[in-house]
């Protein structure tokens, strides 16, 4: 049988061809084809449409629930496909099949069909409900994480046209979570796990400080360095709870450490004033405790289980738990709305403005009237730390060796212009080359044996090594166990440079009282090389 929309085809397309008078009218058919198929008019009401709707009309369905009428009727229609054009619009509070005419239903399965070929074009919100409701109901996909999964997916691609949906639909994929028992880890993303694992680090943190406050009601500074570790912990949490994010802070930016720590410190001792003046912990205050309540699987979507649920017990996290009893649920969980505490953002942001003021940031906060008590509170922890820093801070030396060359020079000189007339009297006598008889026998030169090294006069420019007269006396003053004098550091490093290529090591070292000595191992070294 030829395909009927191609024979429309062929004949629009001859009229066309003959100049269009076949079909010449003064109406206007705007987005409408001209010629249709009788399927496609609006008077047409396709076979399946005719039966749901009788289904509606028997009598034992007089008895069903809206939900349960939705759901049979969903079931009858799962495989249905419609081609209608249909441009109208279908708003309902509740919507379902009953509240749509033919003609919205039969835009609905046309629209529906383009979806589950993977075609998710913008709708009547309430057609992009409707669908959800199938899925939640286990019609178009199968029960469990294969529907968990095409709930999921067809939310992420309409909520571009609708971002409100997020309000109903991760709650409805939690509950789906729960009622069919799947993995607990496909929930985390919309349990609000985060929020969950932030309070519960904040309550942690506060049993800490009252636990190691104890009975005491003194107020001890805090030692920053022992929480270093913690406090970055610490502060995602607070950062994550807080209308005032102090990641995003300037503050933040150039001086992390500083506000980590003030901020962490300010929550502390928050926290040991709430348990001190208030009735209820910190925690407690700002989010309350968990507790059971009451839960409704699936609220505000039209749903209809297919019997009663089996008693169990499902953990999601460590901060949220679902009990079904007699088919009752009750969740027992924080029920804070998952919100960020006003409360807990001004104090943060005190902490940040008067951390500020204190390290004369070029960039102030505005004071918005913070209470007195929080403002004396973080006045004494900022101070605190501005302390502790103080007194742990760095000490930089820097040596700059490009000058050690002219500091000994410089020293040199110096040394010289110290020296008296005595010191200079008590330096060795350099003999004369004119110098002979008796006493020139005398000379170490004259006594030296057979086979010594000859020694030049100390005095003389090729002495020993090349050592000048001060180092052969610091040397000697070594070798005979006496204080050398001059400047010790200054001749040690010269006679070390000299001494290397003959020892191939550092000859003078300095013992724990400071004094120049010679290395054990090199005595006898040195002293064959000065002839001693």
């Amino acid at each position: 049988m030829p395909d009927i929309d191609r024979i429309i085809e062929q004949i629009v397309a001859a009229s066309r061809a003959k100049g269009g008078r076949t079909f010449a009218s003064s109406r206007v058919y705007a987005d409408e084809p001209i010629l249709m198929r009788g399927s496609q008019m609006a008077s047409y009401r396709p076979e399946p449409i005719r039966q749901m709707r009788e289904l509606a009309r028997r009598p034992e369905s007089r008895s069903w629930s809206d939900a349960r009428l939705f759901v049979e009727q969903a079931c009858l229609m799962e495989g249905y496909e419609d081609d209608f054009p249909y441009q109208g619009t279908f708003k309902s509070y509740y919507p379902t099949y009953e509240a749509m005419d033919d003609r919205q239903l039969r835009g609905y399965f046309t629209w529906r069909a383009r979806v589950r070929r993977g075609e998710v074009e913008q709708t009547s919100t309430s057609f992009a409900y409707v669908y959800l409701y199938e899925l939640i109901n286990g019609v178009g996909a199968e029960p469990g994480e294969r529907a968990f999964r095409a709930i999921e997916a067809f939310w992420r691609a309409y909520r571009d046209f609708e971002p409100a949906m997020d309000r109903y639909v991760r709650p409805w994929l939690v509950d789906y979570v729960v009622y069919h028992d799947l993995d607990p880890r496909l929930a985390e993303p919309y349990a609000g796990a985060g929020h969950d694992r932030a309070v519960a680090t904040l309550a942690r943190a506060e049993r800490g400080v009252l636990e190691r406050a104890g009975t005491s009601r003194r107020r001890a500074a805090r030692d920053f360095g022992a929480h270093a570790a913690t406090d970055r912990e610490l502060f995602s949490a607070l950062d994550e709870l807080s209308t005032y994010r102090p990641s995003a802070s300037r503050l933040y930016r150039d001086e992390p450490e500083a506000l980590v720590a003030v901020t962490c410190a300010v929550f502390e001792r928050l926290a040991r004033y709430y348990h001190s003046s208030r009735s209820q912990g910190l925690t407690v205050s700002l989010f309350g405790s968990p507790h059971p309540m009451p839960h409704l699987m699936f609220a505000s979507a039209v749903f209809c289980p297919p019997g009663p649920h089996p008693d169990c017990v499902v953990q999601l996290g460590e901060t949220r738990r679902y009990e079904c009893r007699r088919n009752l649920w009750t969740c027992d969980a924080l029920h804070d709305g998952g919100g960020r505490s006003a409360r807990l953002g001004q104090a943060l942001r005190a902490a940040d403005r008067q951390l500020r003021a204190a390290l004369d940031y070029p960039h102030p906060l505005k004071e918005h009237g913070d209470p007195k008590y929080l403002t004396q509170l973080v006045e004494r922890e900022v101070r605190d730390y501005l302390d502790w820093r103080a007194a742990h801070a760095p000490r930089r030396v820097e040596i700059d060796l490009s000058k050690l060359a002219g500091i000994r020079a410089a020293a040199a000189v110096t040394r010289e212009a110290l020296l008296v007339d005595e010191e200079r009297e008590e330096a060795p006598a350099t003999p004369g080359p004119e110098s002979a008889g008796p006493a020139s026998a005398a000379s170490p030169a004259a006594a030296a044996p057979a086979g010594a090294p000859e020694l030049p006069s100390p005095g003389e420019k090729g002495a020993p090594l090349g050592l000048t007269t001060e180092e052969l006396a610091f040397l000697e003053a070594l070798l005979e166990g006496r204080r050398p004098g001059g400047n010790a550091d200054m001749l040690a490093d010269a006679v070390n440079e000299k001494l290397i290529d003959l020892i191939g090591d550092t000859a003078v070292e300095f013992d724990e009282a400071g004094e120049p000595a010679l290395v054990e191992d090199y005595v006898e070294d040195v002293r064959a090389a000065l002839g001693a």
